[in-house]
């Protein structure tokens, strides 16, 4: 029984436009009735005073058992209340269709006459709808935090950028064209990297990438060169969407890109790793930026590198300090401040103290991060040497 209700359900909402006109058509017919039984009926026994008790009655009731009542009921147990009404609502839409047919005719016509047209668009599910789907399933318990942060990422793909996620070309661990055989080796058994870039010259003038596989597998009688197993280099602009180097990354099959700003200087590297983390979260591996950046203090606070990316500060430590023009903790200082700051420093941002530590050839390498509770914020700027 229960799975000939689950088929009628199925074919129940396969007619959205059916369904939906008939509920409204029924909808609208037991308030009207109900308004006008109840009206005449309080006028008959209390005369003209009865209208205002009637109004009140039928709103009342209205409220309670048309509204509030069960829609609740539907939102704890929709699966269960909609087979349960599924048989009533089919003869419902069999007796009373044809009806809804000609009033939505009707309505169609008038939209035409006043030239209004349909949107093929307006029932389109809206990305905002999506999120606050999202939102209620978290709510519900439906979706674990995991799954949530999950599809939120997904959804955010489009607005941010590669080099809002790029390693810094400075922090990148980059390979001399020349360099020898035993130079190559000790650096990947230190750094413990998958792929490496290349220079000729200038660390910033990336030839190419070499993989660690190739590395180990080319012959050991020739000569040795990283030039003989050096793989192309793949360029893309800074402002391109993470969702566009995905779509680029499947095609191409390839994990590493180097970024390029508009003057088409290096600045960077994007992993696949680097978007995928920005959908499941952190990865442990060869770019694991946060562990290496941030380090907690006995005292709750916190030792962050200059360099590191305010957005992976927020996502590892959960909070928000602010992103906008800056990408970095340096930036973010050197924003607030104006100028080059000294050790000692410190910047207030709402509940976020940035006490500047180390500064070698105007270049901020160290701040200690205090983040006060939520009670009690300020926000300012102070400087005290």
């Amino acid at each position: 029984k229960r799975e000939q209700r689950a088929r009628l359900l199925r074919d129940i909402l396969k007619e959205p436009e059916k369904l939906i006109g008939t509920l409204l058509f029924c909808n609208n017919l037991v308030n009207v009735a109900l308004s006008a039984i109840a009206t005449g009926l309080a006028i008959r026994f209390w005369g003209d005073t009865g209208m205002a008790y009637a109004t009140f009655a039928v709103t009342l009731a209205l409220l309670v058992f048309s509204e509030i009542t069960p829609k609740t009921v539907a939102a704890y147990a929709p699966t269960r209340l909609a087979l349960a009404v599924a048989p009533a609502i089919r003869r419902l839409i069999r007796v009373l269709y044809p009806l809804v047919r000609v009033l939505t005719f009707i309505s169609d016509l008038l939209i035409r006459i006043l030239g209004l047209h349909r949107s093929p668009t307006s029932d389109r599910i809206t990305e905002e709808e999506i999120r606050t789907a999202i939102e209620a399933g978290g709510d519900e318990g439906v979706l674990d935090q995991a799954k949530q942060d999950m599809l939120m990422g997904v959804l955010g793909l489009e607005g941010i950028t590669v080099g809002d996620i790029m390693v810094p070309i400075r922090d990148v661990v980059v390979l001399p064209a020349d360099a020898d055989h035993d130079e190559v080796y000790q650096i990947i058994e230190k750094t413990q990297a998958s792929r490496y870039p290349v220079y000729q010259g200038d660390r910033s003038d990336i030839i190419g990438f070499i993989h660690v596989r190739d590395f180990l597998l080319a012959p050991s009688a020739e000569p040795f060169s990283l030039k003989k197993i050096l793989r192309p280099p793949h360029f893309v602009p800074n402002l391109r969407s993470i969702r566009r180097q995905l779509l680029s990354f499947q095609k191409e099959r390839s994990h590493l890109s180097i970024i390029v700003d508009e003057y088409g200087g290096v600045q960077g590297i994007v992993t696949l790793e680097d978007i995928l983390e920005e959908i499941v979260g952190e990865i442990s591996d060869e770019h694991d930026r946060l562990l290496s950046r941030a380090v907690k203090l006995a005292d709750g606070s916190y030792r962050l590198e200059g360099s590191a990316l305010i957005r992976d500060i927020n996502r590892g430590l959960h909070l928000d300090l602010p992103e906008a023009e800056v990408r970095t903790i340096a930036g973010l200082i050197y924003k607030h401040l104006g100028r080059i700051p000294t050790p000692g420093e410190e910047v207030i941002l709402g509940r976020y103290r940035l006490v500047v530590e180390d500064v070698r050839k105007r270049n901020i390498r160290a701040v200690c991060l205090w983040v006060q509770p939520l009670e009690g914020v300020g926000a300012g700027v102070s400087a005290d040497v």
